[in-house]
């Protein structure tokens, strides 16, 4: 749609609108209600390598705020499945999780966790929004990569 996250965003807090989407734009999340309750930021190798980052940022929205749009391929991880990962990992204590990613871009959009059936999980930087709330909890920190939460220490050059 071209929109941005925060050019759909409307007046009262209660009533908030979001955007989440794809990179290509044909799996899309309109999102109606207050700010999520859950917002986490997750080390864990299995998001590593799902997120393709070095952590992975989620919201959970109760499902009757998320309508989806657009089709999805999904990545199903039964908890029985997890528990056997040579690492501890978040889909183990959510007892099995499915990931939807766009079947043409490939971006993984959202995601449900079995032990939460009522929410739907989105992932945070489809959202594009500079000012969504900052994570509430972190889990599975010793997979953490040392600098990724401290980038104003590193030596890089600042593209524009």
């Amino acid at each position: 749609s071209g929109l941005s996250a925060r050019a759909i965003r409307s007046g009262t807090k209660n009533a908030e609108k979001r955007l989440a989407t794809c990179n290509c734009g044909q799996l899309t999340l309109n999102i109606t209600g207050p700010d999520p309750e859950r917002i986490s930021l997750c080390h864990c190798h299995l998001c590593q390598r799902q997120s393709g980052n070095v952590f992975a940022v989620q919201a959970r929205f109760p499902k009757e705020q998320v309508e989806i749009h657009g089709a999805s391929t999904s990545w199903k991880v039964p908890k029985e499945e997890a528990d056997k990962l040579e690492y501890r990992n978040c889909v183990s204590l959510g007892g099995g999780a499915i990931f939807h990613f766009c079947p043409q871009c490939g971006s993984t959009v959202w995601y449900s966790a079995d032990a939460d059936p009522a929410r739907i999980g989105v992932k945070v930087g489809c959202l594009t929004d500079a000012a969504f709330p900052a994570p509430k909890l972190s889990g599975f920190e010793e997979y953490m990569h040392p600098w990724a939460l401290n980038t104003a220490c590193l030596q890089v050059q600042h593209l524009k």
